[in-house]
């Protein structure tokens, strides 16, 4: 489901025809409200957002099992965050290793919206394996997006700020810095990131 990233990129388009839907969208938006901690309960993240977030929720067959997805996102000023949760079918999480359930996520993004890889990075979060990696969405208002993915456990979560320079953005900055992720409890492991 990438409706949100669908509904940023038109209204950018918009923006890019007319300077006056810019400020009208600056002057309604949360950009210098206060901020302060998300973490909905059972999701096992915690966020800093300057408001409340819309959420969605959709799931998803494959030949292993369902995927759920619950997605979090807020506009902020000029970026659209959001954090992305799916919950991977555990048949997928015995078969498939945590490198190409974290690649096949950034190929199946960048395919659902016609995306171009600017640059991905295999890191760790925390002890967590994750990707860091950018691209580029079609279109003229030049968007791009920084997503972060980690795969705790099998519950992959997809951190994004979608904006003109997301790594120039203190919007996305702050978004991205102030994201932790754990492990269920008793699972035997270490937090990835306790809150």
């Amino acid at each position: 489901m990438r409706s949100s990233r669908a509904w940023c990129a038109k209204t950018a388009e918009r923006r890019v025809r007319g300077a006056w839907l810019l400020a009208l969208a600056l002057a309604a938006s949360p950009a210098h409200a206060d901020w302060s901690a998300f973490a909905p309960g059972g999701a096992r993240f915690s966020v800093e957002l300057p408001g409340n977030p819309t959420v969605e929720r959709d799931s998803t067959w494959t030949p292993v099992g369902s995927v759920h997805m619950t997605k979090y996102w807020l506009r902020v000023g000029d970026a659209l965050l959001a954090v992305e949760q799916h919950d991977i079918p555990p048949v997928a999480a015995s078969f498939i290793s945590d490198e190409m359930i974290l690649d096949q996520a950034r190929d199946s993004l960048l395919r659902d919206v016609d995306g171009t890889l600017i640059e991905s990075r295999a890191v760790a979060f925390e002890g967590a394996p994750a990707r860091d990696f950018r691209y580029r969405l079609p279109g003229d208002a030049r968007l791009v997006e920084r997503v972060l993915a980690v795969l705790v456990d099998r519950r992959l979560y997809l951190v994004t700020g979608m904006a003109r320079d997301p790594i120039e953005d203190p919007q996305v900055a702050r978004f991205f810095g102030s994201f932790r992720c754990w492990r269920v409890s008793g699972s035997g492991g270490v937090p990835a990131n306790t809150p």
